[in-house]
């Protein structure tokens, strides 16, 4: 009996220790359970958290980096729009332009000077024909004025026709004469843009002697006149102005290495310098004006220049410019941009058939 007591016990005892350690091992798998579902919880919170951080960081990096190029870029362009377009200031010039010539004497010579004026006076306006008969007759360096005495002159770009109405003594001249006046016709015609002179007798013909020539022939101004490229300068005390001598009567250079007649750009070159060391003329370019670039494309010439604002003067200025416009002539451009980068002023001149 006591030892079926002591049975009983055990096995009681058995199953308490059984149960405690189901209850444990219950226990435990629950916790562990539950850690591992916290573990991923937070990982899974962890990785949105870093996600959602990256997302945030990547989108603010975005913007921030959009906002700052956009800034950036905007500040870059418009620099560079500052640094590579240059505003000028500037005018267009009347188109009433005036040749006048003037004879100046040297002990080399005679020889025809040329000025160039522009009327400002818009209410005074006269077409390129009216101007170039203007200037024609104003300045006949002929004692008896040939061609406002005894001629009629009209006019259709680029031919220009001299109807005479008398013939013989009336129309005579010394051997200088002759050479001031035919100076003085083809040079002004061709700087109105006339490439034909045709002289007429009182019938109409082309027979005619003028100035102690004979001409047969209508008369093609450039082969005339010959190669002038650039124009230098002399002062008129008498006149107090300065006047323009073609290069071509001065012996300055007026075709380049290969023979050829110098292009517009060589011109302006060649006309920086005096050839001539013992010269009684001077470039129009003075010490302290440099030019940048010249060109010259479908009849518009351009000329681009710094110059040294403490040594050039603006009588300096004028004197350059009016040599410019003279020289453009001579290649009868239909207008010249001269364009002082020192100032950032333009002046547009507007030249033949304007």
């Amino acid at each position: 009996m006591e030892k079926k007591t002591k049975i009983a016990g055990l096995i009681t005892v058995a199953f308490l220790i059984t149960g405690c350690q189901d209850s444990e091992s219950e226990g435990n798998s629950k916790s562990s359970e539950s850690s591992e579902n916290g573990s991923v919880e937070v990982v899974e919170t962890d990785d949105h958290t870093e996600a959602d951080n990256e997302s945030g960081n990547n989108s603010d990096t975005e913007d921030g980096t959009s906002d700052g190029d956009g800034m950036d870029t905007s500040d870059e362009v418009s620099n560079d729009e500052e640094s590579d377009t240059d505003v000028y200031g500037g005018s267009q010039k009347t188109p009433d332009y005036f040749i006048d010539t003037h004879v100046f004497n040297h002990e080399s010579g005679l020889y025809t000077a040329y000025a160039i004026h522009r009327d400002e006076n818009e209410e005074q306006a006269l077409s390129p024909e009216e101007r170039l008969e203007t200037s024609l007759l104003n300045n006949d360096p002929s004692e008896q004025d040939i061609l406002s005495s005894y001629a009629e002159l009209s006019s259709e770009w680029p031919n220009l026709s001299i109807h005479f109405n008398e013939e013989g003594n009336e129309l005579a001249a010394t051997t200088a004469q002759s050479s001031l006046f035919f100076d003085a016709l083809f040079g002004i015609s061709d700087l109105y843009g006339i490439e034909e002179i045709t002289f007429l007798n009182p019938e109409g013909e082309k027979d005619m002697t003028v100035a102690e020539r004979t001409v047969y022939e209508s008369i093609t101004v450039k082969d005339e006149r010959g190669l002038t490229r650039g124009y230098y300068t002399i002062y008129d005390e008498g006149l107090e102005e300065t006047l323009f001598l073609p290069g071509g009567e001065l012996e300055e250079h007026v075709v380049n290495g290969n023979d050829e007649p110098l292009s517009f750009p060589e011109t302006i070159e060649a006309m920086s310098s005096v050839d001539r060391p013992d010269a009684f003329y001077s470039s129009a370019i003075v010490e302290g004006i440099q030019i940048v670039d010249s060109s010259i494309t479908n009849g518009v010439a351009t000329v681009q220049y710094t110059m040294d604002e403490e040594i050039v003067t603006d009588a300096d200025r004028t004197v350059f410019e009016n040599a410019i416009q003279l020289t453009a002539l001579d290649f009868h451009a239909w207008e010249v941009e001269i364009m002082n980068d020192t100032l950032k002023e333009s002046n547009t001149y507007p030249l033949i058939g304007q």
